[in-house]
């Protein structure tokens, strides 16, 4: 029998099936004995809970077989939209990978703007077939696309690695990028997430190692109830299954879904139960042992820790078809480790000559021009924090910390989205200076230049403020006449002058 024909008489059966209760999804996989797995051929029906045949009414009874394919009967709950190493057990509420991860990679926390408490993982990371300086990251719909009843918006909301904090400054920012696709109905829960230029990224996913390409699952692979996957998520981390089901149709609690793959966990001696993903690790790849991308893993059954997935080769045509996107999984060289690749675009600004010796790194590179400004680590908390109570120690000072605390999200916003702003900020130095203060935090022989660009230091906090000033609210105008009229002459001034001043002044 023909593969198609397997598939049509498993998706007329589907259609009778899925009616009856307790029927939870319908597949062609292997039949199990005792346990084991038998290498026959067979249409697998999912039921909440098996019962003799003679305590079944007789139109509710799964037949031995269904135009001429046998049939297996195994157990296994509805589907919970949520996220060769065995299962893993019930991970604690609080216990989620939730590290920054640069170069980013996959099986890393993901999360919308609009929903924090939602993280996911970030899976795999997909490439435009004729567009080079486009770069994706994917994962779940319901983790990118969505926030309860918030709908992302395409290029508009942000997505973040491992969370949604931003700043305008850009040197401490977790956004990756915005969200570009994707949607939840019966053939995928999928979301697509466009990388920002500048930000770096390797093909390989934690603990599993450089992605190889894709591979479609065969009938002939999943008859044989063998067939190895893994995956890492940011819950239950690094786990492993066998393939029990492809081309399955399921119910879930948001709706049926086509064309599944359905994974059992492999078995842990030191656990009785385990699973294979758990809430969290939405958005994770499945990936063989030749390092392939199999599916993206969108749901799990809590009862029977079986999870559900989506073929990536679907995934793929979807975009294509829905997004006009023609996109590809993007994998390191054969035999190679995965390379540090950084997305193309972003805009290089000159460094301004006076600022260079400052921001030098400690293996004396001085760069040249700097989108994110290379080499210079952002500053950790622990050095924001003594910066805060620095500040604190004056009422300069701390009118500072209010006026950010009070401005932020309007000052984050401008940068972001007025280009006339961004681009003042960016051509004076802003961010440059800024990271030379903090950096003056640790070494204090360091001083702020007398010039930027040959023009005097006050002249270009002038500028800078102006152009906001010129965009603002009239809340954030008026607080910022009174910062910029407070402030002493900066200029040659080391981080312990600059204290002293703002506490004297």
């Amino acid at each position: 029998m023909r593969d198609e024909e397997l598939f049509a008489i498993k998706d007329r059966a589907a259609e009778r099936l899925l009616a009856v209760p307790g029927v939870t999804a319908v597949g062609v996989g292997g039949r199990e004995r005792a346990g084991q797995p038998t290498g026959e051929l067979v249409i697998k029906v999912f039921v909440t809970g098996k019962r003799p045949a003679g305590e079944v009414p007789a139109d509710q009874l799964i037949p031995a077989e269904i135009e001429g394919v046998p049939t297996d009967v195994v157990e296994m709950g509805p589907l919970q939209i949520t996220a060769a190493p065995t299962g893993q057990p019930t991970a604690g509420a609080t216990e989620y990978d939730l590290q920054r991860r640069r170069p980013l990679v996959g099986g890393s926390a993901v999360v919308n703007e609009f929903n924090e408490s939602l993280t996911g993982t970030l899976g795999c990371f997909l490439t435009h077939d004729s567009d080079p300086t486009k770069v994706y990251a994917l994962t779940n719909f319901h983790i990118a696309g969505m926030a309860g009843t918030h709908r992302s918006t395409v290029g508009t909301t942000k997505i973040g690695q491992p969370t949604r904090a931003d700043s305008f400054t850009k040197c401490c920012s977790d956004v990756i990028g915005t969200y570009a696709g994707g949607a939840f109905d019966a053939t995928r829960d999928v979301g697509l997430v466009q990388l920002k230029p500048g930000l770096k990224w390797k093909p390989e996913i934690l603990e599993i190692g450089p992605v190889r390409g894709v591979h479609a699952v065969t009938v002939d692979e999943a008859a044989t109830l063998t067939y190895q996957v893994r995956k890492r998520g940011i819950r239950s981390g690094l786990t492993g299954g066998t393939v029990q089901a492809i081309a399955a149709t399921a119910g879930s609690n948001l709706g049926r879904v086509d064309n599944v793959i359905l994974v059992k966990p492999n078995p842990d001696p030191a656990h009785p139960t385990v699973y294979f993903a758990q809430s969290g690790d939405s958005g994770s790849v499945l990936v063989n042992d030749s390092g392939e991308i199999v599916s993206l893993h969108f749901s799990s059954d809590p009862a029977a820790a079986i999870s559900a997935s989506i073929p990536i080769d679907t995934v793929l045509a979807r975009f294509r078809a829905v997004e006009s996107l023609p996109l590809g999984v993007a994998a390191a060289p054969a035999g190679a480790d995965a390379p540090v690749n950084v997305v193309p675009g972003a805009a290089m600004v000159a460094l301004p000559p006076e600022l260079i010796p400052g921001l030098a790194t400690r293996e004396s590179h001085v760069p040249t021009a700097a989108p994110w400004l290379p080499g210079i680590d952002p500053p950790s908390p622990a050095v924001l924090h003594r910066l805060e109570d620095d500040l604190d120690g004056s009422a300069a000072g701390r009118a500072l910390i209010s006026f950010w605390l009070r401005h932020q999200a309007e000052l984050t916003a401008l940068v972001d989205g007025d280009r006339r702003v961004a681009a003042v900020w960016h051509r004076s130095g802003g961010p440059a200076l800024l990271q030379l203060l903090v950096r003056m935090r640790a070494r204090p022989g360091l001083a702020l230049p007398s010039a930027v660009h040959g023009r005097p230091l006050g002249d270009t906090l002038s500028r800078i403020a102006a152009a906001f000033a010129r965009n603002s609210s009239d809340a954030l105008r008026a607080d910022l006449d009174r910062v910029v009229r407070s402030l002493p002459d900066l200029s040659g001034l080391t981080y312990p002058q600059i204290i002293d001043r703002l506490a004297v002044d």
